[in-house]
């Protein structure tokens, strides 16, 4: 699994989504990491005013729980990266039982997000190292 050890800046993640919003939206032809985050992008129907924002510069507040869509979709982006890639192995293993009990796409990810933030909460707050090993392991005893 690649390290994790930081979320990039808010501004130019929010421009880079909006970047590739726009040319999902146009039908430009996406690969990689930009296909992923454009396909999740759209999977998120309620947020489409989000996308096409040009407000760069909104801070959303942690401290309030005001909800942040664009943190949200990074750690969807890393958990469908984490299935395709196979890294951890528990992660595609974990997101077909998830989907086999009948979790859609989006629910199954957003479930194994709610583990991965269990131990990548440390990592922000206390710069701590990501402990891989209990991730997976929380991902194996995931029960619906």
């Amino acid at each position: 699994m690649k390290e994790i050890n930081q979320i990039p800046d808010s501004k130019e993640n929010r421009r880079m989504y909006y970047e590739i919003w726009q040319r999902y939206k146009a039908g430009e032809e996406l690969e990689g990491e930009e296909k992923t985050t454009a396909e999740l992008m759209a999977q998120h129907t309620d947020w489409y005013d989000f996308w096409e924002s040009t407000d760069f510069d909104k801070e959303f507040d942690p401290e309030t729980n005001e909800f942040n869509p664009f943190l949200h979709l990074v750690f969807d982006t890393i958990i469908t990266n984490q299935i395709n890639e196979n890294s951890p192995k528990q992660a595609r293993f974990t997101y077909n039982k998830l989907t086999a009990r009948g979790y859609s796409h989006l629910d199954a990810i957003h479930r194994m997000a709610g583990i991965f933030l269990e131990e990548f909460f440390p990592v922000m707050k206390y710069g701590k190292v990501f402990n891989e090993e209990a991730y997976a392991s929380k991902l194996k005893g995931l029960k619906d």
